[in-house]
């Protein structure tokens, strides 16, 4: 479900009881949070709820179960704490949504008849659904985020045999049974300009299948502006020239977003 979906969703929730927002900023890197201090700030939060709520039984009942429901929540999530975390949840059970950001978010709690969605949506309009495509000459990476977490990934490799840009195992076959690297990183040099072509048509073809806003080229500078010039400019939301290519993904995605932000 696309990341409007879920705060379209979210919004139409109404629970005469209650529905709890958590925005919380867990980033290390924030001075007053390089030593877990989030976690304090949530207690008091979930706290200063209840106090708001402490002569109304019911709502205090039901904050208090979803309050057990978040601790758990948050202990299993807490090793994976990068920016911030959402935690969005009804009283009546039907709504429950929870996220680990890599973007930043201002801490805040709010109970009510529905949930809180500002930041969200501001965070929606600024870190979009989009691609991070990673370029290693002959070899990309097609990173899908919605708001700094992986969703998918697809990988692509140049099979010399088919020309044509394949899974990398298959690539990997073809260039066992070819002439090697030396006479592929030949023929590569030579072919460049038509390969990215292709490549750019089946990567923008992604972008639209997948309903994402655009994408974000990361690679050298070479591979990158050959890339870029066969690329449709509203697809492309900036470009990024860092060799990041040997990177896990995750941290491939935190370089990105330490850019960006």
């Amino acid at each position: 479900m696309s990341l409007a979906k879920i705060i379209e969703e979210i919004k139409s929730k109404h629970d005469e009881t209650g529905v709890l927002t958590i925005h919380l900023n867990t980033d290390a890197s924030s001075g007053n949070l390089s030593n877990g201090e989030w976690k304090i700030h949530l207690k008091n939060g979930l706290k200063e709820l209840k106090e708001d709520v402490k002569d109304k039984p019911s709502e205090l009942k039901a904050l208090k179960k979803l309050q057990d429901k978040v601790e758990t929540e948050i202990a299993v999530h807490q090793r994976e704490m990068r920016k911030g975390f959402i935690l969005i949840a009804s009283a009546d059970g039907e709504l429950w949504r929870a996220r680990v950001l890599q973007v930043p978010v201002t801490t805040s709690f709010h109970w009510g008849k529905t949930a809180e969605t500002q930041q969200i949506e501001a965070l929606e309009q600024q870190f979009p659904e989009t691609a991070l495509v990673v370029v290693q000459q002959a070899k990309v990476t097609f990173i899908e985020t919605s708001l700094g977490i992986i969703r998918d990934t697809k990988k692509y490799s140049w099979d010399v045999e088919s020309e044509n840009w394949v899974d990398p195992e298959e690539a990997a076959q073809s260039l066992a049974r070819g002439g090697g690297k030396d006479e592929f990183q030949h023929r590569f040099e030579e072919n460049q300009h038509r390969w990215y072509k292709s490549l750019a048509a089946q990567l923008e073809k992604e972008v639209k299948d997948r309903g994402l806003e655009g994408m974000y080229l990361i690679g050298s500078k070479e591979s990158v502006s050959e890339l870029e010039s066969h690329m449709n400019s509203g697809k492309l939301k900036g470009v990024i020239t860092k060799n990041l290519g040997s990177k896990p993904e995750h941290e491939i995605l935190n370089e990105v977003f330490e850019t960006l932000i």
